[in-house]
């Protein structure tokens, strides 16, 4: 009997693992198994990347025709893929080698985190619809769980906040896919796209609009976003990292992705989307230059990069898109290191308000040098990778003749500047807090996993040739329509 890997190890592990969570509890390995699971995951992933550049890989697992689960990986899919399980494994090393806090350590949110990994994957891979609500779901209950899982007034009330919005998102889904199946009698996504013209224009548009509404909030888009601020100041800094480096990359790839295969001129949901982003991008940052806590800040710096990703994707030129699935690489690499900081100073201080972390280099030096990284690579300067990939989204607009987005870039990129500079000059004052709840130094192993992040950052940025060929053939992959019908229906 021959054994061999195929996409659906993507999904089946994390949940086989999830299911067999009383196993690892009496053997007392939750976290080193969270850990070396992830692990393999991405070592997985990178493992495929040599077969995925030549063709795709198809997998059908047929239920009950016309039931079946179609799994299509390709160069894009892996690249999400492979980033979510790297996210996956780096908050899993942290709060196994950080001393984080017993509720995260614990087996509700080791299975909760195996099953959100599971569900993004799935969001990324599957081929047919109605697993794709599926996978919507499972990653929406696993979201939900995980942030109330502290069980504080904060905490419930932004599970309780999550839950409602989220479950009106995943209705306005529902009623699309509905909608799509009651036209055309098809699941599979290609022959929907086969199939899409033939619909008349107005229920198009309709299922259009109910598709943005429910993905633009999962997205955390204009002006669906509201709700992003308060989920992320409530839940634990551990879980809004995979929030913000795996949850919203999902969502964003599954917007793009239904956008370009369903739509063969996606002009107009080209200017709807760009709008959208530049909207998103310039709001988040005016905002977020207001805050005076550091978890609401990093949230709406977090949708203001949410912004620039989907202004890039929208515009749908091979370099943009390119540069924009660089810049998910980055803003996953960025976000993680600094919600995984905000957890540290969390231990530290007993607020994260700016006035209480004046002074706060003196106390945590290699938190204060890593934040002073990270903010200089959200700001796109070299030599690090956030500048290379917001340059080459500047040269796909400069190459289209394109120049309105160039400026709203570099404008957010000023006022990015100003908020990341006042906490800079802040961490660094001469005055010591007084608010410091825990006296024990920093402790190297509770920043082994941010210093492999800050080391990515700068290998990237002085060597992006390393991700480049992969980062064309999958924006090919995302833009190209045709290729995938055909692979898919022949």
């Amino acid at each position: 009997m021959t054994f061999h890997f195929t996409p659906v190890w993507f999904i089946a592990i994390p949940l086989l693992l999830a299911f067999l969570a009383p196993l690892w509890v009496r053997w007392r390995v939750l976290m080193p198994v969270l850990f070396s699971a992830q692990f393999a995951l991405f070592a997985l992933a990178l493992s495929w990347l040599p077969t995925v550049r030549i063709a795709p890989v198809l997998e059908t697992i047929v239920i009950a025709p016309p039931l079946g689960i179609h799994l299509h990986l390709d160069t894009v899919a892996l690249l999400f893929v492979t980033l979510f399980s790297f996210a996956g494994a780096v908050v899993s090393g942290f709060i196994w080698l950080g001393n984080s806090a017993p509720h995260l350590r614990d087996r509700p949110a080791f299975i909760l985190i195996l099953l959100l990994i599971a569900g993004s994957n799935g969001m990324v891979l599957t081929g047919d619809i109605f697993n794709l609500y599926v996978f919507i779901e499972i990653v929406g209950v696993s979201a939900y769980a995980l942030a109330a899982l502290r069980r504080d007034k904060t905490a419930l009330e932004g599970g309780l906040k999550y839950l409602i919005v989220g479950s009106v998102a995943a209705i306005f889904i529902l009623f699309a896919i509905v909608l799509l199946y009651l036209q055309t009698g098809q699941l599979n996504i290609a022959a929907l796209a086969r199939a899409f013209a033939d619909i008349p224009a107005q229920m198009q548009l309709l299922i259009g609009l109910l598709m943005l509404i429910g993905l633009g909030i999962k997205a955390e888009l204009f002006p669906f976003n509201f709700w992003v601020p308060d989920i992320y100041r409530g839940s634990d800094s551990e879980i809004t990292a995979l929030y913000s480096g795996v949850l919203v990359k999902a969502f964003l790839f599954v917007l793009f992705h239904l956008t370009f295969i369903l739509l063969a001129d996606p002009t107009v949901a080209r200017n709807w989307l760009m709008a959208l982003g530049a909207i998103t991008m310039i709001v988040a940052e005016l905002v977020a230059l207001r805050q005076q806590d550091l978890r609401r800040m990093l949230a709406y710096s977090s949708l203001g990069q949410v912004g620039l990703i989907t202004l890039a994707l929208a515009f749908a030129s091979e370099m943009t898109t390119a540069g924009a699935l660089f810049h998910v690489i980055n803003h996953t690499l960025i976000k993680l290191l600094l919600f995984l900081l905000a957890a540290l100073m969390l231990r530290q201080f007993a607020s994260l308000k700016l006035a209480d972390l004046q002074g706060l280099s003196r106390t945590m030096p290699i938190a204060a040098g890593l934040f002073v990284l990270a903010a200089l690579a959200v700001l796109g300067l070299p030599p690090l990778s956030g500048f290379v990939s917001k340059l080459w989204i500047l040269k796909g607009f400069s190459a289209a003749q394109t120049f309105w987005p160039i400026a709203l870039i570099l404008i957010a990129a000023l006022i990015e500047a100003g908020y990341y500079f006042r906490w800079i000059r802040t961490f660094y004052a001469p005055t010591s807090t007084s608010t410091r709840i825990q006296s024990d130094g920093e402790r190297i192993l509770n920043y082994a996993p941010l210093l492999l992040i800050a080391g990515l950052l700068i290998v990237l940025g002085v060597m992006p040739f390393l991700l480049e060929d992969w980062l064309t053939q999958a924006a090919q992959a995302l833009l190209g329509r045709e290729a995938l019908l055909n692979a898919v229906l022949g």
